[in-house]
């Protein structure tokens, strides 16, 4: 009689490397994209884009990205996390919907990219998960993923190789970087790809676009210390975006200020943006730093009198 069950036990398991399928999976990788801060490291470009993220060029950027991490293999497709509705759709990119960040702080964000990497962990659908985001919140989802065997590597900006000083300026970043096993920079041709409509990007361009950043030096902030006509450009643009703040915007910075250090992430990145278009060039660390002790100083100055306000 044939019996129901096997009365041996499996000797593998259905996604260990001995599996015929399996060894495919792992030489895939798969891009998990945060949509909101892929556009803001665009904007911390020397050359600001005009244009929307062209989600057309996600999957040959982060294909190179991949092989300059060292992974061989192909890019299986390219999850992209945003709030903006689709106007068109985009061979081998999946588009997952979130909550704007203004209504939920981008936990919305953190939950769906975290739940897509731990599954494509304990399925063993890839053997690699390139993450482009910042958010620290992300952290236990790819520990658990890289305890299930998944490697991750994740996509920053060429601030971030200095780490002892990016610790110091933004440590919660930091700590999100120190998690990944290996971290790209996007190069100056990629960000061309990316931000420009109808172009297109190969991986022999990387090599160009490292030549091209090259010849933008001269657009980048020495270390040198902030001088006083520095930091009386900085100082207007502060003040500018402090004057344009609702009373209640501004209790509620004054409120966060008070019982943590540093600037919150959303009013750093704004401000950056901002005192980077005024300079038409990126900062410096010590700019950097500089510029956050100044946006205390304005924000933490006097407490804000929100009914005063509101009656005038």
């Amino acid at each position: 009689m044939k019996t129901k069950f096997h009365l041996t036990k499996r000797t593998s398991s259905r996604y260990s490397p001995s599996t015929p399928g399996a060894a495919v999976s792992h030489a895939q990788s798969v891009a998990l994209i945060d949509e909101r801060y892929l556009g803001w490291l665009a904007r911390q470009q020397p050359h600001a884009p005009s244009a929307p993220l062209q989600r057309g060029a996600l999957t040959s950027v982060f294909a190179a990205l991949a092989r300059q991490a060292g992974v061989e293999g192909t890019l299986a497709r390219a999850y992209v996390f945003t709030d903006q509705p689709p106007t068109e759709l985009t061979d081998d990119v999946v588009l997952r919907m979130v909550p704007p960040h203004a209504t939920d702080g981008g936990l919305g964000l953190v939950r769906a990219l975290g739940l897509e990497l731990t599954q494509l962990a304990a399925r063993g659908a890839c053997g690699v998960a390139l993450i482009a985001s910042d958010d620290e919140r992300l952290i236990p989802y790819i520990d658990e993923a890289q305890w299930r065997g998944l490697k991750v590597v994740l996509v920053a900006d060429e601030a971030s190789q200095d780490h002892a000083r990016l610790m110091k300026e933004d440590p919660s970043w930091a700590r999100l970087l120190m998690q990944a096993d290996r971290r790209v920079c996007v190069p100056e041709s990629a960000w061309a790809a990316l931000t420009t409509p109808g172009a297109s990007y190969y991986a022999s361009r990387a090599v160009d676009g490292e030549r091209d950043a090259d010849g933008l030096s001269d657009a980048i902030a020495s270390d040198a210390p902030p001088t006083d006509e520095w930091r009386a450009q900085v100082e207007r643009v502060i003040q500018d975006w402090w004057q344009e703040e609702t009373p209640n915007a501004r209790l509620d910075l004054y409120e966060e200020m008070q019982n943590t250090q540093g600037v919150p992430p959303e009013t750093d990145r704004h401000l950056l943006l901002r005192v980077r278009r005024e300079l038409a060039r990126t900062l410096s660390f010590p700019e950097k730093k500089a510029m956050r002790e100044m946006i205390r100083a304005t924000v933490l100055a006097q407490p804000p009198v929100v009914d005063e306000a509101i009656d005038s």
